[in-house]
């Protein structure tokens, strides 16, 4: 195959010499490189010009943000993405390929490469490629990064600073759900914050989770335990599955979120639309 690489080198795990280290990774695993762009200076037309050349793939190294940014450009009819893992979340590629380092994920493909569809959520122009966060938890990913790295005390002050405590800031969400025989019903809750995320499997539709404390004490232990474990294991979150959301801020403010954890913010309201069909990943062939 003749491929395309794009690597963004100031991504946090992507070290230095990776343009060196990936092309004789390319080279060794028997296939060619077409065009290699390593920088973050025009990293959008970078990728916007791997996307419209002619290469059988595009080879994409770097952070969510960096990988979402390639899966949109190529979409359905640009040469299919290898997401390898330089951020610090690194949650598509782990959807993807599992928890392997970049240098296994990319001989396991190249060594047998196949061509899969995933599915994204859209927020006006965005897209997110496994889950989006919005209210005013979403200032625990800065916080959640001051954990990982031990800074307990740059945490702390990020939880106040960004009004992650803040129960008084509620949130409309309303979607719909299928109920048995009698076709579509509208559910409405006020919460906190919201997280939607892309399920995975060959019919990919949201998993919606309402986040809504009781108190500021309860909050605060739903924000350690999404700290620690994610939003998914922390509680008291409420659950459903639907293909479309709508969030309003009761008090008209702009609504805080992250899309695959990168902090974005968006005038109320926001709706969030599946796109079953959105991108094409290059994955491993495996046996049926």
């Amino acid at each position: 195959m003749k491929l395309a690489v794009v690597i963004n080198p100031l991504s946090r795990t992507v070290p230095k010499g990776a343009a060196d280290e990936l092309e004789a990774a390319i080279k060794a695993s028997g296939h060619d490189i077409k065009q290699l762009h390593c920088g973050s200076d025009e990293l959008e037309n970078h990728v916007r010009a791997a996307a419209g050349s002619d290469a059988d793939a595009v080879v994409v190294w770097g952070g969510d943000g960096t990988l979402a940014c390639a899966l949109t450009a190529c979409g359905m009819s640009g040469p299919p993405v290898l997401a390898l893992p330089g951020g610090t979340m690194n949650m598509l590629p782990k959807r993807l390929y599992g928890d392997g380092a970049w240098y296994q994920i990319l001989d396991h493909v190249l060594s047998k490469p196949d061509v899969e569809t995933i599915a994204a959520g859209k927020i006006e122009n965005r897209r997110f490629y496994i889950a989006t966060l919005l209210g005013r938890l979403t200032g625990l990913a800065e916080t959640r990064e001051a954990v990982r790295k031990g800074e307990l005390r740059d945490a702390a002050q990020a939880l106040v600073e960004g009004n992650v405590l803040d129960i008084e800031t509620r949130l409309r969400l309303a979607w719909k759900t299928r109920d048995g025989q009698s076709g579509l019903s509208e559910q409405t809750i006020s919460a906190v914050a919201a997280a939607v995320a892309i399920t995975s499997g060959p019919s990919p539709a949201f998993e919606v989770a309402a986040i809504d404390p009781g108190s500021t004490m309860e909050l605060f232990s739903t924000a350690l335990d999404a700290m620690i474990h994610g939003w998914k294991d922390a509680g008291p979150v409420q659950h459903d599955v639907t293909n479309s959301v709508t969030v309003h801020d009761l008090g008209g403010a702009e609504i805080p979120a992250t899309l695959d954890g990168e902090q974005v913010s968006f005038t109320s309201p926001v709706h969030v639309e599946l796109i079953g069909q959105a991108a094409r990943v290059l994955c491993a062939e495996t046996s049926h």
